[in-house]
């Protein structure tokens, strides 16, 4: 009785102590389809109270003048202004929720964003974003030339990412930029 009452237990907690199943990585071909154009980014400008006019005018013409990779953040402080030293972009990052809490990390507890990079003709809920750099990859040649078991991994953290022949070339050469979170995110 005591054998079949602890087998009982043993078998309820079970799924509990096994880990979650990891996601599927998608294909090069697969990711392709889920990514978006390379070729253009947009800005979405945030108004602000404290944005003046200028402000908003120099937000307006920085696609102009930078080049802005999606996804990307700007944070500036109410308290400073746009045109203050304490004003922190993230670029080139992997999703807009990453770049946001990397501008808004980088700026401080007092900050909020003003604007942010997206893909042109961006629509939320696909299943895989990437960085601009990391999607050129993904949909060009330097993919399949990394070898016959191509891998891409990313850092949510940084926007870094590295590419290499099998997932511990790609995480290894991701990690190399300084990221301590690479995950594989495309593999042959």
């Amino acid at each position: 009785m005591i054998r079949a009452t602890l087998i009982a237990l043993l078998t309820l907690s079970l799924p509990a102590a096994l880990p979650a199943v990891a996601q599927q990585v998608p294909d090069q071909a697969t990711a392709k389809r889920m990514l978006f154009s390379t070729r253009n980014s947009q800005i979405v400008i945030t108004p602000q109270p404290f944005l003046s006019a200028a402000d908003l005018a120099t937000l307006q013409k920085m696609p102009k003048v930078a080049e802005l990779k999606y996804y990307g953040a700007l944070a500036a402080s109410p308290a400073e202004g746009l045109q203050s030293a304490q004003t922190r972009g993230a670029f080139n990052f992997h999703s807009i929720e990453d770049a946001r809490a990397a501008a808004l990390s980088g700026c401080g507890a007092s900050c909020v964003l003003v604007a942010e990079i997206y893909p042109r003709r961006y629509q939320p809920g696909r299943p895989l974003t990437l960085s601009q750099d990391a999607s050129r990859i993904v949909k060009g040649r330097d993919f399949r030339r990394a070898g016959a078991n191509a891998a891409l991994a990313i850092s949510a953290a940084t926007g870094a990412w590295g590419l290499g022949d099998g997932g511990a070339a790609a995480t290894a050469s991701c990690a190399a930029k300084g990221a301590r979170d690479c995950e594989v995110a495309v593999s042959r």
